[in-house]
């Protein structure tokens, strides 16, 4: 199911932009430039589009600029400077079915009154996170309700076991009682077989 019908679109995408929206900040390490990449491949071969992704730096071994990398196409901007230079120069490479996605909001105005179509990265972002982190976000909130499962057991278990614990002092002095009045009688048993042998001993 694609999401822009049955054109075949073309994203150039600001991936700074999108690693600043999941909170990235300054400039991204290859290993997260990598991991937006990779992102952005499964999010190709799930819509059946293409797209341009534009990274700041320098480029990586393993995606050459203007070359692509799992079903992406790659281009680097020395710098934020030179950033929005490149967004056009790809978005020209593109054509007419290029989709600018970007945050910048003077940029897209420019965009859209040369007659180019935008998509801002916060609207983007959400299309990714859902194509392509369903597992990640469905086992975060797996996690976060086990403790709250937990915790309520354990909530359940500490008056129980509170209760328990008031129910035992009051049930040893209970059994303890038994025992002092075996004791007594004991003891008036032991006293009443005294008197009777000092008045055997009387009699004798």
């Amino acid at each position: 199911m694609g999401l822009f019908g049955t054109t075949k679109s073309v994203l150039v995408v600001d991936t700074s932009a999108v690693l600043k929206a999941k909170g990235v900040r300054g400039r991204a390490a290859p290993r997260q430039q990598l991991q937006i990449l990779r992102a952005l491949s499964r999010f190709v071969q799930r819509e059946k589009l293409k797209v341009t992704a534009v990274l700041v730096g320098a480029p990586l071994d393993k995606a050459p600029h203007n070359k692509v990398f799992e079903g992406v196409r790659v281009r680097y901007a020395k710098s934020e400077e030179t950033l929005k230079k490149e967004l056009l120069k790809a978005l020209k490479q593109a054509g007419s079915a290029g989709v600018l996605v970007i945050e910048d909001v003077a940029l897209e105005t420019r965009v859209i009154k040369s007659g180019g179509t935008t998509l801002r990265v916060s609207t983007f972002r959400k299309l990714l996170d859902d194509s392509n982190e369903p597992n990640e976000n469905n086992g975060g909130n797996n996690y976060n309700n086990r403790p709250q499962r937990n915790n309520r057991r354990d909530h359940d278990r500490g008056p129980r076991q509170n209760r328990g614990g008031n129910q035992q002092p009051q049930q040893q002095p209970s059994r303890q009682r038994p025992e002092k009045e075996d004791v007594a009688e004991e003891r008036n048993s032991n006293s009443g077989d005294d008197a009777i042998r000092q008045m055997i001993d009387l009699v004798e």
